[in-house]
């Protein structure tokens, strides 16, 4: 590994706790990501990588306070990610640290949009569940391969058996967009990933991020 970098990365990174504690969770993280899934020579290839951990990592600091409070707890990632989507021509991402633009990279092939989310979750000992179209083969979390634009897709899923659930993936993916190109259908999708939000979530959960309720709102 690069101590260099992995010494930047966690600087910046620890910035979303200020807390010297979560210092060491968070390069016990990186050392881990980058060890199963090179994520540092990812991050040299493609900066987006890095913008992608700090938004989902800032989540997780906003929703649960620390990353050792997340251990333990089953997490559902809808549209989670997967290794073989393509990044749009251009695209925005919002991370703590401000918003930014991305562009495609000459391969087509986007490393930002692999599961990283369901990844760091499983490194800090929480119990994640993906669902995504795309491929998940050989990862080792908990996953399913669903269209997410089937009304009752998830209902194979209990009833208020996730401790946190996320959407952030789908509504801007060129996937779904190509294959839901009208807004009204694009709504419809919206409505029922918010039921299943809903229906899913123990009472004491939290909704860690949804992309649904805010194209409803």
């Amino acid at each position: 590994m690069n101590t260099d970098s992995q010494i930047r990365l966690t600087a910046k990174l620890s910035r979303l706790w200020n807390d010297p504690r979560e210092d060491v969770e968070l390069t016990g993280l990186i050392h881990g990501l980058d060890a199963r899934y090179t994520l540092l020579k990812k991050i040299a290839a493609e900066p987006g990588v890095e913008d992608i951990l700090s938004q989902m990592l800032g989540r997780l600091a906003r929703s649960f306070g620390s990353l050792t409070a997340v251990r333990g707890k089953r997490i559902l990632d809808i549209a989670c990610g997967s290794n073989t989507s393509k990044a749009p021509s251009r695209f925005r991402i919002r991370t703590p640290f401000g918003h930014l633009l991305l562009g495609r990279p000459r391969s087509g092939y986007a490393a930002l949009f692999e599961p990283w989310f369901c990844r760091i979750l499983l490194q800090l000992g929480a119990d994640p569940v993906g669902v995504d179209f795309g491929d998940l083969e050989g990862e080792d979390f908990t996953h399913y391969r669903v269209d997410l634009g089937r009304s009752g897709a998830l209902d194979f899923l209990p009833e208020r058996s996730f401790d946190g659930i996320q959407d952030s993936r789908l509504f801007g993916s060129p996937e779904f967009t190509t294959q839901f190109p009208n807004q009204s259908d694009r709504l419809n999708v919206g409505r029922e990933i918010r039921r299943q939000e809903q229906r899913l979530l123990k009472a004491s959960g939290i909704l860690i991020h949804s992309d649904a309720e805010a194209l409803l709102a």
